[in-house]
């Protein structure tokens, strides 16, 4: 043990012991001033817009907002206008600067310049400009000056110059003229202040002025501003050399007097303003601006902001959703005082960050960072914060141990009292301290090859083991097994789960079990344990799970499944109150118990992507609701007191301001409210843009659009940065747009939508579209006409088809009776051939043989001796030569060779004219 360790905790302890009363009565009344004020607010992010964004000179004067959230700022080019979106300017027709700018309560803006005051005008095609008022005024007032403030009285305009006080009523003029010269003009309290050598009242019903203190109670300093007092009847008059006064407005006198600066600090004022939540803002000449508190007749000073792009602030203007606009010499800044997340340590990447002594330590990657100062109220500027020596490098975590302060660092384990550092025993890459299970006053030292084991008590800290053997992990994860003494969860980033466990002196490791994917986890990557309502949850790739001890398995937590699901990577989990805070991949949640287990994540989008992966810093603070953040560009607080959610009617509204389109070598330009509905776009329109914005939002630097077509569109699409939309062309029809915004902070707008129509083509119109509709019914009529023409035609026709095939069915049945018939005399042909044939054989036998009895007969005749036999055998020769002579029966032959082959005889008559009836009857048949 070093010896200044046993010489600084004995002295500690002797002085404990002397004045136990008075150190518990101071303790515990310490802790109760400590909890009731353990809300700290960091330095709300301070925007900033330069020449390049709106182009226009950088010195701005005065600035007011309309009634659709509109901003208008004066500078010396002459007036600009932001929407939330963009920038346009229009000029005075002198070209003079703009030095004051009024919204009036009918929503009309006043503008007024060097010899010229007028009001606002929206044009047509998205673009303003301004409208002189001077025409009516007598010759000899229009000589008055630079109008440098515009106010408003029971309906009354009012434009003061240092020689005139002009009253505007029913464009009626009415000219007040000073004894001396009106050096201010201001309302406040329901009075109008005007101050000509003394400080007056003036009531606008009758030009009045009443007197109502002497400018030599204010020692005869330059009244910068009258703002209303914490009383109701008190006013606080602010002047240019710094002093504050007090005024009682019935009795007329000043109840006190502060000063903002000394009078040796040669600053000068030059503009103040009291916020709608009592903060006063005051803007310097050379000191920026600071911020002050008046509570309890006590003046305060809160903050410098000290981060503005100028050091001279000329003017300060409060929109009306509670954004603080600082007007600059060269360029123009604004804030959110309400921020819900608020910058408390910037430049560093945060690892850890406890509350200790009433003073903010914040360990980083590049060493211990503190408070300079005790935290003596809940706001914490940057330039608070001094590094302690000897704790360069990687700081891991801090531990405050027996209300000693602890540093795990990446050379070893520190110990810190005051702003001294000393190192511990001989480690090296500590990750952190974590309490012996069952064992008072002994802690781990886990480090980057396993673990160590000091004592830490009141009076002493011991080293016990630099190395405890047995383990040589690293075990930046460490927890406690509930029921299980000496035994402990070991995860690791890379090889999953171990479980370990000590012997009873915890000097070795005396068991360790190994557990990955085969005991139930969906990966050896990215474990860690965390401690959440008394039971070991392990965050995972894909969801939480707890350990089933009778199944030695991992089971997934169902009821923070239920809320998370199990399909993103949790690798933070911190219960504090009625709420859980994790980390879902790279974005900051936490469930709100109180309301149905809902996840937010809203207010934080805008720290997505700058954790620390594995090691997320989450410290909740004890007494309060707030938390501190760590990230890799520093350290935030989130307060959700600021993150109330508005009720719908009272959301910031998404505005469709411009709407575009392009005709052949045109573009026309609108603003939706300057188009009669229904909005109607010509069907030749392409490239037809839409331009948004969101007026009233906090957040104006973060915001993002989300539109819906309803026609074209089946679901919203991304958020995009892009105020606006376009489509290269859209067919005729009717269209719904509809538009959402959201700040990265997780501020919603109500949606806007707007109805249009993109035209037909001419031979679309109606017109058209009738004359299109009768020539088509005319052709209808026509075409039914022509078609009914053509069906009788075609039933004639048909009809006389159908009489041709009759007969031609007719004669194909008489066909079929001939060609049966001719089939049948065919048939009887060929029999009647036959039989002629055989007549024919048997003729020709029968000659034959007719001739041949003939020839011997007559043989016989010759040789015949007797007469009388050769006279009976001549006898029988003549009867036989007589019937070879008889022709009947070739005539009947021949009539019936006729009949039979009558065709064949008709083609031989026909091509041999000559033929003869015998050659004929030699033809064979």
């Amino acid at each position: 043990m070093p010896e200044y360790l046993n010489k600084q905790k004995n002295s500690r302890y002797i002085f404990r012991t002397g004045a136990l009363i008075v150190v518990i009565s101071l303790s515990l009344f310490a802790e109760a001033q400590s909890n009731a004020r353990r809300i700290i607010i960091g330095n709300p992010p301070v925007y900033h817009f330069s020449h390049t964004d709106y182009n226009s000179d950088s010195q701005f004067w005065t600035a007011c907002q309309d009634s659709s959230g509109v901003m208008y700022f004066g500078n010396n080019y002459g007036i600009l206008r932001f929407d939330g979106e963009r920038w346009d300017k229009t000029t005075m027709p002198n070209n003079s600067s703009v030095r004051s700018l009024y919204c009036a309560a009918n929503g009309t803006v006043y503008a007024g310049g060097f010899n010229e005051f007028g009001i606002i005008k929206n044009n047509t095609d998205g673009s303003f400009s301004y409208h002189s008022l001077i025409g009516n005024l007598p010759s000899r007032y229009r000589d008055f000056g630079n109008v440098w403030k515009i106010m408003e009285k029971n309906g009354t305009i009012i434009f003061q110059s240092f020689d005139y006080l002009c009253l505007l009523s029913n464009n009626n003029y009415e000219i007040i003229e000073p004894s001396d010269y009106f050096g201010y003009a201001g309302e406040c309290k329901n009075q109008i202040f005007v101050l000509d050598n003394i400080l007056l009242t003036l009531d606008v019903s009758t030009s009045q002025f009443t007197p109502f203190i002497s400018n030599n109670l204010l020692n005869n300093e330059e009244i910068l501003n009258i703002i209303p007092g914490n009383a109701t009847s008190n006013i606080l008059i602010l002047t240019k050399e710094g002093s504050l006064y007090t005024v009682d407005i019935n009795t007329r006198t000043i109840l006190k007097r502060d000063n903002l600066s000394s009078r040796n600090s040669g600053q000068v004022f030059t503009s103040v303003l009291r916020s709608s939540s009592g903060t006063i803002y005051t803007g310097t000449l050379s000191k920026k601006l600071s911020s002050w508190q008046y509570k309890d007749n006590q003046l305060r000073h809160i903050r410098t902001f000290s981060d503005l792009q100028d050091h001279t602030v000329l003017n300060i203007f409060e929109a009306r959703e509670g954004i603080i606009w600082i007007l600059l010499n060269k360029g123009l800044d604004f804030f959110d005082p309400n921020a819900h997340l608020t910058s408390v340590f910037q430049g560093s990447s945060i690892y850890d960050v406890v509350l200790y002594k009433n003073r903010l330590y914040i360990a980083t990657n590049q060493g211990v960072f503190r408070t300079d100062q005790p935290v003596s109220d809940n706001i914490i500027n940057l330039s608070e914060f001094e590094k302690l020596p000897s704790l360069e490098g990687q700081a891991w975590s801090l531990k405050i141990i027996e209300e000693e302060l602890f540093c795990s660092h990446d050379r070893g384990l520190f110990h810190i009292y005051g702003n001294q550092v000393k190192k511990i025993g001989d480690f090296s890459g500590v990750w952190k301290l974590y309490p012996v299970s069952q064992t008072e006053s002994q802690y781990f030292v886990c480090t980057y090859n396993g673990l160590g084991l000091i004592s830490v008590t009141p009076s002493n800290v011991i080293v016990l083991h630099e190395k405890i053997y047995g383990f040589d992990e690293s075990t930046r994860d460490l927890m406690a097994i509930q029921g299980d003494r000496r035994s402990y969860w070991v995860c690791h980033g890379y090889k999953g789960v171990f479980r370990i466990k000590t012997n009873d002196s915890n000097s070795r490791v005396v068991s360790t079990e190994h557990f990955n994917e085969q005991n139930g986890l969906p990966s050896s990557f990215n474990i860690n344990v965390h401690r959440w309502r008394s039971k070991n949850i392990f965050s995972t790739n894909h969801g939480l799970y707890t350990f089933d001890s009778t199944t030695g398995q991992f089971v997934a937590h169902k009821e923070l499944t239920n809320i998370l699901g199990d399909e993103k990577n949790i690798r933070q989990l911190v219960a504090h109150g009625d709420t859980t805070w994790c980390v879902i991949d790279d974005q900051i949640a936490f469930v709100n118990h109180k309301q149905n287990n809902k996840v937010i994540t809203g207010p934080f989008l805008s720290l997505k992507g700058t954790l620390n992966r594995g090691m997320e810093c989450i410290v909740p603070l004890k007494g309060s609701n707030e938390v501190l953040i760590g990230t890799t560009n520093g350290l935030f607080a989130y307060n959700p007191a600021s993150t109330k959610t508005a009720s719908p009617d009272n959301l910031p509204k998404t505005q469709i301001q411009i709407v575009t389109f392009s005709m052949k070598d045109s573009t026309a330009t609108r603003r939706p409210d300057a188009l009669e509905p229904p909005i109607v776009i010509p069907n030749d329109a392409y490239n037809i843009s839409f331009k948004f914005s969101v007026s009233f939002i906090r957040d104006k630097a973060n915001i993002r659009y989300a539109y819906l077509l309803e026609e074209r569109m089946d679901k919203w699409a991304q958020w995009q940065e892009k105020p606006e939309v376009s489509f290269s062309f859209l067919k005729s029809g009717n269209y719904t747009l509809k538009v959402k915004a959201q700040s990265l902070s997780g501020e919603s707008a109500s949606p806007a939508q707007i109805s249009f129509t993109v035209e037909p083509v001419w031979y679309a119109t109606w017109p058209w579209v009738i004359f299109w509709s009768a020539l088509g019914l005319a052709l209808a009529f026509s075409i039914f006409k022509r078609i009914q023409k053509i069906i009788l035609k075609e039933k004639e026709k048909t009809r006389q088809e159908e009489k041709e095939l009759q007969k031609a069915r007719e004669i194909e049945r008489e066909n079929q009776i001939i060609i049966h018939e001719k089939e049948r005399i065919e048939a009887e042909n060929i029999e009647k051939s036959k039989d002629l044939a055989n007549n024919a054989m048997l003729i020709a036998k029968k000659r034959e043989l007719l001739i041949d009895i003939q020839s011997r007969l007559n043989n016989i005749r010759k040789n015949a001796k007797n007469d009388i036999v050769r006279k009976n055998i001549l006898d029988i020769v003549r009867n036989i030569q007589v019937s070879l002579n008889d022709e009947r029966q070739y005539q009947l032959f021949d009539i019936n060779l006729e009949r039979v082959h009558q065709e064949l005889f008709d083609e031989l008559k026909n091509d041999i004219l000559l033929l003869q009836q015998k050659n004929l009857e030699c033809v064979p048949s």
